[in-house]
């Protein structure tokens, strides 16, 4: 039996002390608003409600498949016509790898106010950015459970992972429009750059084009339940089968 980790009530919008407004389902889209042009100023990105703000907080390693970010963002950034690619600003905050803190340091230079690159990490930015992104990105390789993911729907922030593990079994995917009143997010099968690129794609454009659907999918997102008390009535139940059953010896 698997039981998903839960997380802690800090990792809640209505009474988060780190972000500049807080939010419930009522409000969640003025709050956003309000979050998302405080995050840009405090990360040095041109302050555009119009663009779309992914986000990625975690380790710089393989594993973490910031190799894969760092390989979209010249498409992410490059203007195809579409209405969609280059309308994009990607804040990355993580620590790891030196090989992967010298590439996101040149990216910020390169896309200054549409990159930020925060080399190091601060938990009060990470709450804010979970309030003020649009989307997470978690490409992960593997993931036995995650985290962030979790925390991203709880702000109404869209996840963007890797079909696997955690990740698989806590975000809801938008494969068609009849999830769309459960789906949570989207999700992307097998650990490569143009599988990210095609599920990227697929929210950015529902961002920028589809706002009803961008809307119910928050929604469904914030209604999301990942808090701990579930997670222990889950470590109950199973302990109670377990100290029932009659012994079984092989």
């Amino acid at each position: 039996m698997g039981i998903l980790n839960g997380i802690s009530d800090e990792w809640n919008p209505s009474t988060d002390p780190h972000i500049v407004m807080r939010y419930e389902r009522d409000n969640f889209e003025e709050g956003k608003r309000c979050c998302k042009a405080e995050l840009q100023r405090q990360l040095g990105l041109t302050e555009d409600p119009k663009l779309c703000l992914i986000g990625f907080c975690g380790r710089l390693c393989y594993q973490k498949g910031i190799h894969l970010i760092l390989e979209c963002l010249p498409w992410l950034m490059r203007n195809e016509g579409n209405g969609v690619n280059g309308f994009v600003q990607v804040a990355m905050m993580g620590k790891g790898e030196l090989k992967y803190e010298r590439e996101l340091r040149k990216a910020e230079e390169q896309y200054p106010g549409r990159v930020c690159a925060f080399v190091g990490f601060d938990p009060i930015i990470e709450h804010r950015m979970m309030a003020g992104c649009d989307i997470l990105l978690m490409p992960s390789q593997y993931e036995p459970c995650g985290l962030p993911q979790m925390y991203a729907q709880q702000y109404a922030t869209l996840p963007v992972v890797h079909e696997t593990g955690g990740l698989k079994d806590s975000v809801r995917g938008l494969w068609n429009d009849q999830e769309r009143h459960v789906a949570t997010g989207f999700l992307f099968g097998g650990f490569d750059t143009n599988r990210l690129k095609e599920r990227l794609y697929q929210a950015m454009d529902t961002f920028r084009h589809k706002k009803a659907l961008w809307g119910q999918m928050q929604m469904n997102a914030i209604k999301c339940n990942y808090y701990w008390p579930q997670a222990i009535d889950e470590y109950e139940k199973n302990i109670d089968q377990v100290m029932e059953d009659e012994p079984y010896q092989r």
